[in-house]
């Protein structure tokens, strides 16, 4: 079995901090270039890779990444859809002053 299948074989929600770090640096990506494309920031993914657990929902979305089931383009697609939709959301402060 060659290394990166043994690494797209190992779950998401159980991967140890050095096997998530030692595929981003397998990919020569930063932790900003790797980590962003599931929606965590710098200092979110320095803790991952030190030991912090995963959030669920990242260990989903990295699983069905590795898996080729969720691509770049799809990532991609998510985040600008996210952004639209936090551009045309009101203001909490327009919410409540409309609400009766």
């Amino acid at each position: 079995m060659w290394a990166h299948e043994h690494q797209a074989r190992i779950t998401a929600t159980t991967m140890q901090p050095e096997h998530i770090r030692t595929l981003r640096l397998n990919r020569n990506e930063s932790q900003t270039e790797f980590w962003q494309r599931f929606g965590v920031n710098q200092r979110t993914a320095s803790r991952i890779e030190r030991g912090q657990p995963l959030p669920p929902s990242v260990a989903i979305l990295l699983r069905l990444y590795l898996d080729g089931v969720v691509g770049e383009a799809d990532l991609e697609r998510a985040q600008r859809r996210y952004r639209i939709a936090l551009h045309h959301q009101p203001a909490i402060a327009e919410v409540r002053a409309s609400a009766p």
